[in-house]
């Protein structure tokens, strides 16, 4: 049998080094000692990660979007991650999934808020179908929400996921000036770290654009982001 070593079992449990060993050392974790060192199954860091509750606190960058490729059943994206990773991905995705109406707002917009940094923008309404059209753009919230059957159709308005490097030459392009609240009629997010996946297509999948549309002040919006997440 492989064994994961104490620094692999903690990344996989998204815990410190620390936190293992004391796991180990008070039997809620099954490991072996040999030489010194502790040594965990990969059948144990996967029990654990099936049985513990998705934490109360937002993932990483990463992590969110591990889960948001699990929620799309992003098989290429999962199966580049290590077998423990991969379980974890899933099984917050099951969480989520299990969420009731009233609960989903607050769990996915807390465990995923890391997985990027939103910009808003006032841009003339001339530039809005154009920037949604741009290649750097994956569509997403209110301008992808039709496009997986969503009953909610907004005109006045572009959002959408760039690349941090691109933000600057969008934004000079199109002469979107920033602002927030009412005036706002752009709305980009800078992904983060993991999610080079999701800039291989142009509108974003489902639990994207849900995650997106539970995120917005309106309760239209909001309660269409739940109809999408409540059919994953």
């Amino acid at each position: 049998m492989e064994y994961l070593s104490v620094a692999d079992a903690a990344q996989a449990l998204q815990v410190s080094p620390r936190r293992v060993r004391q796991l180990l050392a008070a039997r809620s974790l099954p490991g072996v000692r040999i030489a010194g060192r502790w040594l965990v199954s990969p059948a144990a860091v996967e029990h654990r990660n099936r049985s513990q509750p998705a934490a109360g606190r937002p993932l990483s960058s990463t992590s969110a979007w591990q889960v948001l490729a699990a929620l799309s059943r992003a098989e290429d994206e999962l199966a580049g991650l290590s077998p423990p990773l991969r379980s974890r991905a899933r099984s917050r995705a099951a969480y989520l999934r299990r969420q009731l109406s009233e609960a989903m707002p607050e769990q996915w917009c807390t465990l995923l808020r890391r997985r990027a940094t939103l910009h808003q923008f006032y841009g003339h309404p001339s530039v809005l179908a154009d920037i949604v059209g741009d290649r750097r753009v994956v569509r997403s919230g209110i301008s992808a929400a039709h496009d997986h059957g969503a009953d909610l159709m907004v005109v006045g308005g572009a959002e959408g996921y760039v690349r941090p490097p691109d933000l600057a030459g969008i934004v000079e392009h199109y002469a979107l000036n920033a602002t927030v609240g009412a005036e706002a009629n752009v709305w980009l997010r800078i992904a983060g770290s993991g999610a080079d996946w999701l800039f291989h297509r142009r509108v974003a999948p489902a639990a994207v654009v849900a995650a997106d549309l539970m995120e917005r002040a309106e309760a239209r919006d909001q309660a269409a982001g739940m109809k999408l997440a409540a059919d994953l």
